[in-house]
C-alpha cells in the first residue's frame, strides 16, 4: 500500500515536471509548411522564419513548427543553426526589437 502511494506521488511529480518543461508545438505559416516534405528524412528540414530573424521553422510530418534561437542569436539559414548576429545575413527578415 505504501509503495503504491509512493509510485502515485512520483508519477504526479514527473507528469507535472513534464508539463512545465516541454516545448509547445506552434505551427509556422501555411506557406512554410507547404514546402515541408511529407515524410521526415534522415536530416531535419529547416526554413528561416520570414517574420523574425531570431526564429526558424523545423519540418515534422509535413508540418513546420516554430523554434526560437536563444536570446541574442539569429537563425543562420546557410548553416541551419542559431548564430551570433555578426555572422548572420538576415536579408529581409526583420530583426527583433530587443536585438536591434
Amino acid at each position: 500500500m505504501i509503495l503504491a502511494k509512493f509510485l502515485f506521488v512520483v508519477s504526479l511529480v514527473v507528469t507535472s515536471w513534464a508539463a512545465f518543461t516541454e516545448h509547445p508545438l506552434v505551427p509556422c505559416a501555411e506557406e512554410i509548411s507547404a514546402k515541408c516534405p511529407a515524410n521526415d528524412g534522415a536530416n531535419p528540414t529547416y526554413f528561416a522564419d520570414p517574420e523574425d530573424c531570431s526564429k526558424f521553422c523545423e519540418c515534422s510530418g509535413g508540418t513546420a513548427y516554430v523554434h526560437n534561437c536563444l536570446p541574442g542569436l539569429y537563425f543562420d539559414a546557410t548553416l541551419n543553426v542559431c548564430n551570433w548576429p555578426v555572422n548572420v545575413d538576415c536579408g529581409s527578415r526583420p530583426v527583433p526589437p530587443s536585438n536591434a
